[in-house]
């Protein structure tokens, strides 16, 4: 049974705007993990923009839950590379909430914007 679910597109340019504008940033709204992923790509920006859309979605997934910071939504990705939302005690307590057993989640990217796509299933 679906839980829940929510969608987000980020656009690179204004993501990489944010970005100038406040150093601090990046630090706000991804932990050091995902910083260090992103960094690593030809195109950082891209990636980070595909994460930015994840937290996005799982906020929307989870709509009644307020106060979740962002960066304490993490995106890893499994042995085969797919994306997952790494489980911490404080995304454990929600999908707890929500009555929800896993979460599912996709990133799509263009050269100006990546989506993102979170389903939560019980």
């Amino acid at each position: 049974m679906i839980r829940g679910i929510g969608i987000d597109i980020t656009d690179v340019k204004k993501l990489k705007m944010a970005v100038k504008r406040n150093k601090r940033f990046l630090l706000r709204v991804f932990n050091q993990f995902e910083i260090d992923y992103c960094s690593g790509k030809k195109n950082s920006m891209l990636h980070f923009a595909g994460r930015f859309a994840v937290k996005e979605a799982f906020i929307k997934a989870v709509s009644d839950v307020k106060g979740i910071a962002l960066n304490s939504i993490s995106t890893t990705n499994n042995k085969n590379g797919r994306p997952e939302i790494q489980i911490t005690p404080e995304i454990k307590k929600i999908l707890l909430m929500k009555k929800a057993k896993s979460i599912l989640i996709t990133i799509s990217h263009t050269d100006t914007a990546a989506a993102a796509v979170c389903i939560l299933e019980g």
